[in-house]
């Protein structure tokens, strides 16, 4: 029983202990103390107080307080009501305001009426503030002006720290310095690192360029910038895109990732991935990461993936267009004309693709290989296509035969997309059929010449012109056998042919073609009864010569260029 009363005894005195400890905590604020010219006794919104009146100076600790005049509660001493020419010090902070109101137990001052708080190198003016002194923050909800150095912020919300001298901000927020003007809904300043750090849709105007994101920082000084969602950067040449950009002033060099997108200024080129670098100095870009190139002309879009993305602009003449290349399963495709290879060089400027290392090419119904090419654009549209080594070009008719023509070079003419002449020059064969209207297949006409032309319409084959008398033939339907409907290294590739799904879809790592195989002999139709062509002249006459096809030796210039 003893035991009991010892222990409650000990524990009262513990609790006592505690109780006193937190008193004292709470008495630890130095005591406010006043004086003036004169004091009297009053009443100030119907409680008594005290009326200090004349060159009123308040103390609390490292804080003073001075006024024309200042009415103290008498029910609560720490209170005071703080009157013209309101002057607060602390540390090297300096307020000022017409009236304010200070509370010595918070240690919260509430100004009112033109204030103007300096610290260091900043000064804040604001209709109000509220400033608390130990936690050494201010803020204000009725719009407020800072000026630096080099700067000034002006937002309608805003919490300024002078412990560590970060200056915090909401709604339409606006810096403006030397080197940029930043539009925000939250920011965040440091006045002595002099870094910018926004919360919410951000602007930031710049020599570098626009800048756009929802989250990031940026460096005042250095122009340094790193920024998160659905951030973009407006350069002189490019519109820059992604989750997360980042940019370095000193080394001129931009990054991108996730959701990557570059359109040139210059033109409707838009260049697709997940990571994008851009040397701007340079005019240097590089996409991977599925990247696509979109160029947009005439309501009709080309598509062109790789592995790697690379554009070069013409630095040395701002005015011109500059080149792309793109390396490694590379794939093309247009409403009329898709391609395989392994590496190309688009020269933007021109209008003109290199292709190298297994081009395979088709438009319509037209099949084009070699061991380079060279294609010439005009208003996105296909103009002429030039095919050096082993060229081999296939063209299906009416009744689904392969009309065949190869030789060592090949130039081949367009319009509106569809091919309408191709120029063979060197060790030149053709193979062709002979129709009855469209509904027969009267023979097969076969010739070798150094050079040939050959004229189509529709993609038709309407009649070929040699360089040099022919070594020709014509083999009637009933004496064909399947190989004699092939020339050598026949390969048709309609199974390799890429969709727009194939181009754009994502890339998991290089993939290797697979071979492709001929298709099964397609057996030709054919009539019940002969009958004469419908040009009118013998049915299945083989093509004659109707002298010298004139061709310009032209230099096999289709060397692809390749940047990595």
């Amino acid at each position: 029983m003893k035991f009991t009363k010892i222990g409650f005894i000990s524990l009262f005195s513990l609790l006592s202990v505690v109780t006193a400890f937190g008193q004292s905590a709470q008495q630890e604020k130095p005591r406010v103390e006043a004086s003036s010219d004169s004091l009297k006794a009053g009443t100030y919104n119907g409680e008594k107080v005290q009326r200090l009146l004349g060159h009123v100076v308040i103390r609390q600790g490292a804080t003073t307080v001075t006024s024309d005049s200042a009415y103290r509660y008498s029910s609560d001493l720490n209170k005071m009501e703080v009157f013209s020419n309101v002057h607060i010090t602390q540390g090297t902070m300096d307020a000022t305001s017409s009236t304010a109101s200070y509370d010595g137990t918070s240690r919260i001052a509430n100004m009112r009426g033109n204030v103007v708080l300096r610290d260091e190198q900043m000064t804040l003016t604001t209709p109000t503030l509220h400033y608390n002194l130990d936690a050494r923050r201010a803020y204000y909800t009725e719009a407020g002006n800072i000026v630096g150095p080099d700067y000034t912020i002006q937002s309608q919300f805003g919490t300024y720290t002078t412990e560590n001298k970060v200056l915090s901000f909401k709604k339409n927020v606006r810096y403006l310095g030397q080197n940029a003007e930043v539009l925000s809904d939250t920011m965040a300043y440091n006045t002595v690192s002099k870094i910018v750090e926004f919360f919410g849709p951000t602007t930031i105007k710049s020599p570098d360029g626009t800048l756009f994101a929802n989250r990031g920082t940026y460096n005042t000084v250095t122009r340094e910038s790193n920024f998160r969602g659905n951030a973009s950067i407006k350069t002189p040449d490019y519109l820059i895109r992604g989750n997360t950009l980042t940019y370095s002033k000193e080394k001129e060099y931009y990054t991108a990732t996730g959701n990557v997108s570059m359109t040139s200024i210059k033109d409707t080129t838009v260049i697709t991935g997940q990571t994008a670098l851009y040397w701007r100095a340079r005019g240097r870009s590089k996409v991977f990461g599925s990247p696509v190139m979109r160029s947009i002309v005439s309501r009709d879009t080309m598509y062109l993936s790789a592995d790697t993305l690379l554009s070069v602009e013409n630095v040395k003449d701002k005015t011109k267009k500059g080149k792309l290349y793109a390396y490694h399963d590379v794939r093309i495709f247009k409403s009329d004309l898709q391609g395989l290879c392994d590496s190309l060089t688009y020269d933007l400027n021109d209008s003109i693709i290199y292709m190298s290392r297994n081009p395979r090419l088709w438009a319509n119904k037209n099949q084009m290989t070699a061991d380079s090419v060279i294609m010439q654009l005009r208003n996105n549209t296909l103009d002429q296509m030039r095919m050096y080594g082993n060229s081999f070009a296939i063209s299906v008719d009416t009744l689904e035969n392969y009309n065949q023509v190869k030789g060592r070079r090949m130039n081949a003419y367009f319009a509106d997309g569809k091919i309408r002449r191709i120029d063979v020059n060197g060790n030149a064969e053709s193979l062709y059929f002979a129709l009855q209207g469209d509904s027969a297949t009267m023979g097969m006409n076969r010739a070798l010449s150094s050079d040939m032309r050959m004229m189509f319409q529709d993609g038709q084959v309407q009649y070929i012109t040699f360089l040099e008398q022919p070594d020709a033939k014509l083999i009637p339907l009933h004496e064909l056998e399947d190989p004699d409907k092939r020339l050598k290294g026949f390969v048709w590739r309609s199974d390799e042919k890429p969709s727009r799904a194939y181009v754009l879809e994502k890339r998991t790592g290089k993939k290797k073609a697979a071979p492709a195989k001929a298709p099964a002999p397609v057996p030709p139709k054919t009539a019940s009864t002969p009958a004469k062509a419908a040009s009118g002249g013998k049915a299945g006459a083989p093509a004659t010569s109707k002298g010298k096809l004139k061709t310009k030796d032209r230099r096999a210039a289709g060397r692809v260029e390749a940047v990595q």
